[in-house]
């Protein structure tokens, strides 16, 4: 009981602090009361600070603080996903989050997905899904806070989804792409995702002296999860890579920069419209986008006959059940391939 009590009072310190420290100085307060702690003994009258005892606002506002500075090693994108769909379960509830049940998590995905049923659109259930993850995932950290003794969310079946086939770049669409390449940047891209199946934002932050050029090995800080992993730029790729870094005029360590001065690093807002632009080029009726060169990669590996474990590892998925998810099932390829040989 007592560790319990020291460790809300070290959420209660983080939680005020926040406004007034960055997030590296609350990491060394953390520590420092960490340490403090272990010497003393302590009581609590009260499970809360005093000023957000008596407001459901302010309680589900702090524990909200306490959640944001305690997954701070999840990606901003990620972090902003957890808190929408909490803040929009809060506007449909009214109520503290720590008396939020089953009842009330069923409810408000039924209205999430009727919600614009009036203006002739129901929400998926892919999207329904995707919130009720989204929530659970929030409420698992607060059961693991011991914020809560149970997941409401945990008895709430996710609802069935259709699977749909995974988009992907044939070989010929593939070699077209290549071919309405303009400029030794634009190829270099294209192989670059090609190659390493990374995330777009992942791609964004290799830095072009961390990659062992003899045998194509870049170390990377995973974009979920923060796991680093290893990346592979083949022959072809660290080709043409080499073609359009022996073209700059600059020794930055960005492995892609803007056409245009003063040359920044690319973002993926640009990445996305070359890669649009190229498409249309070569006359593709697909769609074009960096995330489908990462699907191309797991297709490639799961039609050669890889593991799901391997993949998972080239792809970097928190889990085979990620991967399974969408590669367990035999492709059109492989079946096809089996038909040929047992013909």
């Amino acid at each position: 009981m007592n560790n319990n009590i020291k460790s809300k009072m070290r959420d209660d310190i983080i939680v005020q602090m926040q406004q007034y420290l960055d997030n590296n100085t609350l990491q060394i307060l953390d520590s420092v009361l960490v340490d403090l702690f272990e010497e003393v003994d302590m009581q609590r009258r009260e499970t809360l600070p005093a000023e957000v005892r008596n407001s459901i606002d302010e309680k589900n506002k702090y524990i909200i603080q306490l959640f944001i500075y305690k997954k701070s090693n999840l990606s901003p994108k990620t972090i902003t996903a957890y808190l929408e769909a909490v803040k929009m379960l809060l506007t449909y509830t009214d109520k503290e989050l720590t008396e939020v049940n089953d009842i009330d998590i069923t409810g408000f995905l039924k209205w999430y997905q009727n919600r614009n049923k009036a203006k002739g659109k129901i929400n998926n259930n892919v999207s329904v899904n995707n919130m009720r993850k989204f929530v659970s995932a929030f409420f698992g950290w607060m059961r693991k806070e011991k914020l809560i003794n149970d997941n409401p969310v945990e008895t709430i079946p996710p609802l069935a989804e259709p699977r749909k086939p995974i988009d992907y770049f044939t070989r010929t669409e593939m070699e077209k792409l290549r071919e309405a390449c303009r400029d030794e940047r634009e190829r270099a891209l294209i192989e670059t995702l090609r190659s390493t199946g990374a995330r777009v934002g992942e791609l964004l932050g290799i830095n072009r002296y961390q990659i062992n050029w003899d045998n194509g090995d870049v170390y990377i800080k995973g974009e979920k999860g923060g796991k680093y992993r290893l990346l592979y730029l083949d022959e072809e790729c660290r080709y043409y890579l080499k073609k359009y870094l022996e073209q700059r005029e600059d020794n930055r360590p960005e492995l892609f920069l803007s056409a245009k001065a003063p040359h920044n690093p690319l973002r993926k807002e640009s990445v996305e419209l070359i890669l649009r632009k190229i498409g249309q080029r070569a006359g593709l009726t697909c769609r074009v986008y960096p995330h489908k060169f990462r699907k191309t990669l797991g297709m490639g590996l799961r039609n050669k006959g890889v593991e799901i474990g391997v993949i998972q590892e080239v792809l970097g998925h928190s889990s085979p059940e990620v991967t399974a998810k969408y590669y367990a099932e035999s492709t059109t390829d492989t079946l096809r391939g089996i038909r040929q040989r047992t013909a």
